[in-house]
């Protein structure tokens, strides 16, 4: 039996990611949403005009592992192909109310997380929580 032990930050990491991350059985994070197809549907509702290869490029995922990702959210009924505006030849997606319902939903369900969080701070730390979260999702896209 190894005894292997975790170092006290890769732990307290592991925390943070358990606490605010998908907790679902099949990992989902937001009704019936796992996390790349979360992070698919915010991108489209961030973007538009938005190509499949674009959700790749946000997921780091290939075009043919985006457009799985789009075929899922498509049959849910949170997104919808449709022609780019700018070139016909070119198949966008673009988010459906449903969509935007889960986008609202998760925002509000995230903010209120992360507010009792901040509640459970040292009161001399939560003021600069919101900015040093914030720098370190930056940092970890670069």
């Amino acid at each position: 039996m190894s005894h292997l032990k975790l170092s006290e930050l890769s732990r307290t990491l592991i925390e943070i990611a358990w606490y605010l991350g998908p907790k679902g059985l099949n990992g989902e994070c937001c009704e019936n949403l796992s996390m790349p197809e979360f992070i698919a549907l915010d991108k489209v509702a961030n973007t538009q005009d938005c190509p499949v290869q674009k959700i790749g490029q946000a997921l780091g995922f290939t075009k043919s592992g985006a457009t799985r990702i789009v075929n899922r959210l498509e049959k849910k009924g949170y997104i919808q192909r449709v022609k780019s505006i700018n070139d016909a030849r070119v198949c966008c997606v673009v988010i459906t109310k449903s969509g935007e319902h889960i986008l609202k939903e998760a925002d509000e369900s995230y903010s209120v997380k992360f507010q009792n969080l901040l509640n459970r701070m040292p009161q001399q730390y939560a003021p600069q929580m919101p900015n040093f979260f914030k720098a370190m999702a930056k940092a970890l896209k670069n």
